[in-house]
């Protein structure tokens, strides 16, 4: 029941354009250089294996898809590792899809992985293969755990992981995360790969 109403909930938020989660460009741009300060959100990992280098195609408020949305797309091969970029519970998970496609007949068809975090927040992580969750509901993982495999299914042109958080208000935000240059906002179109 909660995936069919986050499901309803994406389709429709996507529909309107996403008003309640959306930056302006200047505060996004402000994100991605560096100048917020100072800032005490919390720090993910990137949601793949330690050592794993993958490219990011599109981040926060991208025009592609991602207009009105805070979210990130990594470009990965079927079945590349997913990890969790911060610990939590499973609140759920959709593992039976085997198609996607540009159709709105797949949007209700991405496999994927809800994970309710410490402070409230959920991270989503869609698109994952079919039979490739690790996890169940109501499990506990930790910061780093892999957790599944990234795929191909539901509304998706390419093989890619789309990572997604809401904070406990249901408000689409915003994440940094620890790389080689340190706690950053990531840049759509640069390679990142996961040292801790």
């Amino acid at each position: 029941m909660r995936t069919a109403l986050l499901v309803i909930y994406l389709i429709v938020n996507s529909a309107i354009g996403g008003a309640a989660a959306q930056l302006p460009d200047k505060e996004i741009y402000d994100l991605k250089s560096g100048r917020v300060k100072p800032d005490n959100s919390p720090v993910y990992n990137l949601p793949f294996s330690k050592g794993s280098k993958f490219l990011l195609i599109q981040a926060y408020n991208s025009k592609l898809s991602h207009k009105n949305e805070l979210s990130l797309d990594f470009k990965m091969k079927r079945g590349s590792k997913v990890c969790a970029a911060r610990g939590g519970v499973v609140t759920a998970v959709k593992e039976d899809s085997d198609v996607g496609g540009l159709k709105d007949e797949y949007m209700s068809q991405g496999n994927h992985i809800i994970i309710k975090q410490e402070d409230g927040s959920e991270a989503m992580y869609w698109h994952l293969k079919k039979d490739g969750v690790l996890v169940n509901v109501g499990d506990t993982v930790k910061m780093g755990q892999h957790i599944g495999y990234s795929g191909n299914t539901g509304y998706t042109a390419f093989p890619h992981l789309h990572f997604q958080v809401y904070d406990k208000d249901g408000k689409n935000i915003a994440t940094r995360f620890n790389t080689r240059r340190g706690i950053i906002y990531l840049r759509p179109g640069k390679w990142y790969r996961r040292v801790s």
